[in-house]
């Protein structure tokens, strides 16, 4: 309880792994812990976090033994989605972007993208809100996904979406809408990658010696992809520095990790993970 979470916050924090020139852009409440704002600034770049005189938003975070995953907001969710944050409230110092996590709502999406293109090149990874991935929404896929260099959600979020059930079958219809690269996530049973020039890569999940929350790993993934995609050629590698981000939220509650010797350990299970693709 009293964990500091969020999307973004996990996002960025599987960024951080392979780089130090991270920010965060996003919206907090008042009350938010001044302890946590302290730990978060010694890690990123918090330019990007403006404060309002609201509630700073609290839910619980649910996993069944079936890995169904299910959000409990504690605060009144309207409060969550005028915490949305706002083009106009970007940082001017970000500029020259070479990645981006976005994690927004699905309306939101285009002009996030052509505000980001004005400010670099950046490799844009769209991570969809478990909210948005409902059948209704399909039709606006053919819009947004030739729009961002990749999109990645997680298994159920795809099924929801796009109302099928086997992984194939998801990534084939993504690319079919228009999608340039796919990445959908299934936790334990590690990742697939799908591009428009052919290929199909299965990356399996980097295994850690304790499972203490899964929460957030995903999100660190997201990010770790949006770096390795950035910074390197190599797809294989790419992917697998997603799959190394994903692993370090596993092991503690919340979504800040130690960064001490992150670099030695991160390389060591880059390896291992490059080594099981090649097997």
């Amino acid at each position: 309880m009293g964990c500091l979470g969020g999307g973004s916050v996990h996002a960025v924090m599987g960024m951080r792994v392979w780089s130090d020139k991270v920010g965060l852009v996003g919206n907090i409440g008042y009350d938010f812990p001044p302890e946590l704002m302290k730990k978060i600034s010694a890690i990123i770049d918090v330019r990007g976090l403006v404060k309002h005189e609201m509630r700073t938003v609290r839910a619980w975070q649910l996993f069944e033994t079936d890995g169904t995953r299910n959000e409990i907001f504690r605060t009144n969710f309207e409060e969550f989605l005028k915490l949305e944050p706002e083009i106009k409230n970007f940082p001017a110092e970000y500029n020259h972007l070479e990645g981006v996590h976005l994690l927004s709502k699905i309306d939101d999406v285009i002009p996030w993208v052509h505000f980001f293109h004005n400010r670099g090149n950046p490799f844009i990874v769209w991570e969809p809100w478990a909210l948005d991935c409902k059948t209704e929404n399909r039709s606006k896929l053919k819009s947004i996904l030739p729009e961002v260099e990749c999109v990645s959600p997680n298994l159920q979020e795809a099924c929801m979406l796009l109302g099928l059930p086997d992984m194939d079958g998801l990534l084939d219809n993504f690319l079919q809408y228009g999608a340039r690269r796919v990445v959908i996530r299934n936790g334990a049973e590690g990742s697939v990658y799908a591009d428009a020039e052919g290929n199909r890569i299965r990356v399996p999940a980097v295994r850690v010696e304790k499972i203490v929350d899964q929460t957030g790993a995903g999100n660190a993934y997201c990010g770790g992809l949006v770096v390795g995609m950035a910074q390197s050629s190599d797809l294989r590698q790419a992917l697998c520095k997603a799959a190394v981000s994903a692993s370090f939220p596993l092991e503690q509650f919340g979504a800040l990790f130690s960064l001490e010797n992150i670099q030695e350990e991160a390389e060591r299970r880059l390896c291992s993970c490059i080594q099981e693709i090649d097997k």
